[in-house]
């Protein structure tokens, strides 16, 4: 049975309401750089963890990135990993298991103020987690290691309590950088059957893997951007076959100054890779088989692709409660760096339970509000079996009353009594929804490829009352919606059916759009980054007579497309009144200025330049206006 994809992406815990969990911090805020001449550097830390008599219900592990003081982010997407050396003492055997995995993000435009926090489940790893242990952060990599790196700090979040299932044994299964489509190391040969045997008192083996592409080949750019399927086989009998692929368009990090949204081998950049788990049935002192293959590929010129996989399988006991069931996350509302697409948000939350126990989870029910006891409930039925988790959507407004704080309550699980009621209560933060008059007006700019933009927007009840579906729009054409909504809290979808946004560098010929909210003088509410993937979502409030907050900070809005050129390339620029606008162009030394020039009576303009007899190289625009200045960076190159 497998948790996977989207649902394994979202177990993750929020603190139980009755207790606070414990950190344990093994780095923080520990320069990170490549070693270029190994393409690997390891940065291992002695932590302590609880003694091995404190029992562990769940471990979320925290991981933050942040731009190092004097110098800049770095720049590729390199593998990172979090490995347990050492357990112990430094005389120990080291075990070197992975329990974390992550892909750096492209952090060329990250100022030196950017931070993001990624958080996975590695409950599964609870034995080891005790005493002193050797906590180790890999980061690989060949780019400089002189000018650019990244701080990171990683915390443990204990939750004591009884683990739902109690871990019998541990076993390592296939392990490394695997070749992929070379005859003369077939990867079948390498990912031979496993087989086991079971503890005593065994019921469950959990196979936990984590497998992502890497490599660009000269067949089909394997293994990290072809898409192959994996089965997996257990005692001979298929029981998953997936595509090993991540779509990237989504990625809650953007936009990055790279390839972000292209979809690749199970993973994106400026993500934590999620594991697939599949409970197996055992039971005790029986052997059993477990084999996973690879889609049949074969490069006979240059076989350069690799998978790169660290698998294990935890032995446990059946659950020892009957009806035992927990809130793993709350999804929406959140201020979470990783669910920052679909937040803040004011209306239809959205949570993930789990069924601890050992009976299918059949009914439930949810109290949900802003305190104790609950304003609201809703009923859940449906069939979750042992271990597995679910999202639930919750109808109804979430902040009324402009409340801070969300709290969700879980009862009666098939009608019985929780028998573990400890983690039936969690609460996230309520991250504040703008709110605007009865009157806005949407400013949609269409790119040069309007077969895949859309908009739509719905209201708390899921009803789409204004859209402009695919198609619908001209290339290169602005539009101005004026938006008559009465009060009540609506949610913008603006979409892109190619997951390029309405601007991505990499494809300069799809041209350049954007997307605002605008007051009906014309002053900015909002301002969407074109560079959003496949879709940004904003979600509102309306309330009659609002004087709604100009977006003064986001003034004047800046945008060079495209943003390497050959020196001929616009501007977009957007103030909220008519002004006078100054526009320098300064090479990068910022001895020359290539271009100043004063415009008059300027409030938004699409502004032609032609800088073509500079030379190539890199040039910063300045855009002064109401005594702020807008700094952008281009590259001029006339050939590939």
């Amino acid at each position: 049975m497998t948790v996977s994809g989207l649902l394994l992406l979202l177990f993750i815990a929020t603190a139980a309401y009755s207790a606070d969990p414990i950190h344990v911090i093994s780095h923080r805020q520990t320069k990170v750089v490549t070693d270029p001449t190994k393409g690997t550097n390891s940065y291992p830390k002695w932590t302590e963890f609880p003694s091995r008599d404190v029992e562990y219900r769940k471990v979320i592990l925290y991981v933050t990135y942040q731009c190092p003081d004097g110098l800049k982010c770095g720049e590729w997407d390199y593998i990172d990993g979090v490995y347990l050396r050492r357990l112990g003492d430094e005389i120990s055997p080291s075990r070197d298991i992975e329990i974390a995995r992550l892909i750096s993000p492209y952090g060329a435009r990250f100022d030196s103020t950017w931070s993001f926090t990624w958080h996975l489940d590695i409950t599964d790893y609870s034995p080891f987690l005790h005493d002193s242990v050797e906590v180790d952060f890999v980061h690989t990599g060949y780019e400089s290691n002189t000018d650019r790196g990244w701080l990171v700090s990683l915390d443990f979040a204990i939750t004591e309590g009884p683990p739902p299932m109690k871990c019998l044994g541990f076993d390592t299964l296939w392990q490394g950088s695997i070749p992929f489509g070379d005859t003369a190391r077939p990867i079948e040969n390498i990912l031979a059957p496993r087989n086991f045997t079971s503890p005593d008192s065994a019921a469950v083996a959990r196979f936990r893997i984590v497998q992502t592409g890497h490599g660009m080949d000269d067949v089909e750019n394997c293994a990290e951007f072809c898409k192959k399927y994996r089965r997996v086989y257990y005692d001979d009998e298929l029981i998953d076959e997936r595509p090993m692929w991540r779509e990237c368009g989504i990625n809650p990090l953007y936009p990055q100054a790279g390839t972000w949204i292209f979809d690749r081998a199970n993973w994106c950049p400026g993500e934590i890779v999620q594991p697939d788990i599949y409970d197996l049935t055992t039971s005790p002192i029986t052997t059993h088989k477990i084999d996973i293959e690879m889609e049949p590929y074969v490069n006979n010129s240059k076989p350069t692709a690799n998978y790169f996989i660290h698998s294990h399988l935890f032995h446990y006991t059946e659950p020892w409660a009957v009806n035992d069931v927990s809130i793993a996350e709350i999804l929406i509302p959140s201020a979470l760096d990783e669910y920052s697409r679909p937040n803040p948000a004011c209306a239809s939350p959205l949570i993930i339970i789990k069924n601890n126990g050992r009976d299918i989870l059949r009914s439930l029910t949810i109290g949900y509000g802003h305190g104790l006891p609950p304003q609201y409930t809703f009923n859940w039925a449906g069939e979750l079996y042992s271990q597995e988790i679910t999202a639930v959507a919750l109808p109804g407004v979430i902040a009324p009353n402009n409340e801070t704080t969300f709290l969700v309550k879980l009862e009666s699980p098939n009608g019985a009594e929780d028998e573990y009621p400890d983690d039936n209560i969690a609460v996230s933060a309520v991250p504040a929804t703008p709110v605007y008059d009865t009157t806005v007006v949407l400013a949609i700019r269409t790119n040069a490829d309007t077969s895949q933009t859309s908009y739509s927007i719905t209201n708390s009840d899921g009803e789409v009352v204004y859209e402009r579906q695919l198609g619908s729009m001209t290339i290169n054409t602005t539009y101005r919606d004026t938006l008559f909504l009465p009060p009540g809290c609506y949610e913008l979808v603006v979409s892109d059916s190619a997951g390029d946004g309405l601007d991505f560098w990499f494809n300069p010929d799809g041209g350049y759009g954007y997307a605002r909210l605008l007051d009906v003088p014309g002053r900015l509410l909002k301002a969407f980054n074109s560079d959003f993937g496949s879709e940004v979502r904003h979600s509102f409030r309306v309330v009659p007579g609002t004087i709604p907050e100009v977006a003064f900070a986001d003034l004047p809005i800046v945008n060079p497309f495209p943003a390497r050129n050959k020196g001929i390339f616009d501007i977009d620029i957007f103030l909220n009144r008519r002004t006078e606008l100054q526009v320098r162009i300064i090479e990068e030394s910022g001895v020359e200025t290539v271009l100043d020039n004063l415009y008059q009576g300027v409030k938004e303009v699409m502004l032609p330049i032609d800088i073509s007899a500079a030379p190539d190289g890199v040039y910063y625009i300045k855009v002064t206006a109401d005594g702020k200045t807008v700094t952008r960076r281009i590259r001029i190159k006339r050939t590939d």
